[in-house]
Order: C-alpha cells, then sequence, then structure tokens
C-alpha cells in the first residue's frame, strides 16, 4: 500500500468531520478551514501538548498570548518588511500572477504544458515588487496615506 497524500488526508478530514471549508455554503473561501467537532478537539490537544513541553516543563520559558494584528513599525524594524517581498508578474490573458524567480516552476492555465511566457497566449507584465505579508487598515476611517493606521496580520 502506498502512503496516503495530502488530497486523501485532506478527503478522509472532511468526511470524517475534522476540517470544513470556510464559508462553504457562500462558495468557500480558498486557503481558508473551519474545525468541525473533532478537529477543534485534537487542535485543543495538540496545543496543550506542545503549551505543556514547552513551557510547563522548562525553567527558561514563560508563556505569552500577544495580539495577531501588530503595528507596521514592529514588523519594519525587524526587517520583514523589508524582506518579504518577491518579485512577481501577472499574465494578462489569464489573470494568473506567478513569482518571477519561480516561471521555470509554473505552469500557465491556458497551455498546462508551457511555462509562462513560453507560448503566444501568455502577455506576462513587466516584474514588480509584491509584499507578502497580509496588510490591513485599522479604524473607522483608514486612509491609503495613514501609516499610523496600517498594521500587519
Amino acid at each position: 500500500m502506498s502512503a496516503p497524500n495530502i488530497e486523501t488526508i485532506v478527503n478522509l478530514s472532511k468526511r470524517r468531520g475534522f476540517v470544513f471549508p470556510a464559508s462553504d455554503i457562500y462558495g468557500g473561501l480558498g486557503s481558508a478551514w473551519d474545525y468541525g467537532s473533532l478537529g477543534v478537539e485534537l487542535a485543543n490537544n495538540i496545543k496543550q501538548n506542545w503549551w505543556t513541553w514547552m513551557v510547563h516543563e522548562r525553567d527558561d520559558i514563560e508563556g505569552i498570548d500577544s495580539s495577531i494584528i501588530q503595528n507596521r513599525l514592529v514588523w519594519k524594524h525587524c526587517g520583514h518588511e523589508e524582506t518579504f517581498n518577491d518579485m512577481m508578474t501577472d499574465c494578462r490573458n489569464c489573470k494568473k500572477r506567478f513569482r518571477a524567480d519561480k516561471l521555470e516552476d509554473s505552469h500557465c492555465e491556458l497551455k498546462p504544458s508551457k511555462h509562462p511566457g513560453e507560448t503566444d497566449k501568455c502577455d506576462l507584465t513587466e516584474p514588480r515588487p509584491f509584499l507578502t505579508m497580509l496588510s490591513t487598515r485599522l479604524g473607522a476611517v483608514a486612509d491609503e496615506e495613514d501609516y499610523q493606521s496600517m498594521a500587519y496580520l
């Protein structure tokens, strides 16, 4: 018997109620999942075992629970804002986005056997910097130019 692949594991997890696609009844949201009753129990057990092992059983570690959303300056001063950029290019025809340094590993939707840019049907934009960190604006009214309201997840 061959080792199960990720698709087999995901299908089993969905059938057994461990996970469900997020917002499934409204068409879903790519790469977002909700835990079912068994999934939340499993996740909580993993977290609790990890916490016990990493925090309670060590004298040199103290636990904290920090906010997920942080001021932009936190990420700027630790170097993430500058280094979490990739050069990206878009295909004007298939509307797919590709990392410019990974074109050889990508496949165009219009011609699955071809790499982006290798067919007349591909019309790639010039590569440009793309910030890979998820940003948001905080406050009831957030101006694009107001860096005080900018935060990263």
